[in-house]
């Protein structure tokens, strides 16, 4: 079936981006060390497809000890105000120049801070195209129908991180998740990952 191909590109893909991208690893976690005190990566509970929990990998980018209220505030005001976050740096990650750090800002204005979700895409947490994958608490302020975004495994990359990054709401980057799991195909699955270095390459930028 579709689904299986899918998971088949999923552990192809991310086990090749694994070995091709060993030497990029290697210099991240270096200057992540090097940068502040602290572990190399951050874990932080994530739902997956069906909603099921499970810890998702990142380079660490914030200080340790870090108030992740913050986070869950500015969620809610989003939700619930129609508030535009754009004006706060990116749909989800919040400028906060006081918690991240020196080196962390260059990785999280490239999203290479989530390159250790590969890991995750490997023992099948993730895709590497799909939804968000969400932290528990952000399902408090959902719409019925964004709850649809969890009918498919969630991913590194996907649609709203193409085509919109920064230049969406909260909210109309949840809906463009359900419209991906209500369109999707494994064709819109390979232009996504065709278009995401592009992306990337001009966050670099």
């Amino acid at each position: 079936t579709a689904r299986l191909v899918k998971r088949m590109i999923d552990v192809a893909g991310a086990g090749l981006a694994l070995i091709a991208l060993s030497p990029l690893f290697a210099f991240i976690a270096l200057r992540v060390r090097l940068d502040s005190d602290g572990p190399i990566f951050f874990r932080q509970t994530r739902l997956g497809s069906d909603m099921k929990e499970f810890t998702a990998l990142k380079f660490r980018t914030m200080k340790v000890g870090t108030d992740q209220s913050v986070h869950r505030a500015a969620i809610r005001q989003a939700m619930t105000a129609a508030a535009d976050s754009r004006q706060n740096g990116g749909v989800y990650k919040l400028e906060r120049a006081d918690a991240v750090t020196r080196f962390g800002k260059g990785l999280r204005r490239t999203s290479l801070d989530e390159l250790p979700q590969l890991f995750n895409v490997l023992r099948g947490d993730m895709s590497l195209v799909g939804p968000r994958p969400c932290i528990p608490y952000e399902t408090e302020n959902f719409e019925p129908h964004q709850m649809e975004r969890f009918g498919m495994p969630q991913g590194i990359t996907g649609l709203w991180q193409v085509t919109a990054r920064a230049n969406c709401t909260y909210g109309e980057a949840l809906d463009m998740d359900v419209a991906y799991v209500r369109g999707w195909s494994l064709g819109l699955d390979l232009r996504l990952l065709l278009r995401t270095p592009l992306q990337v390459l001009r966050q670099r930028g």
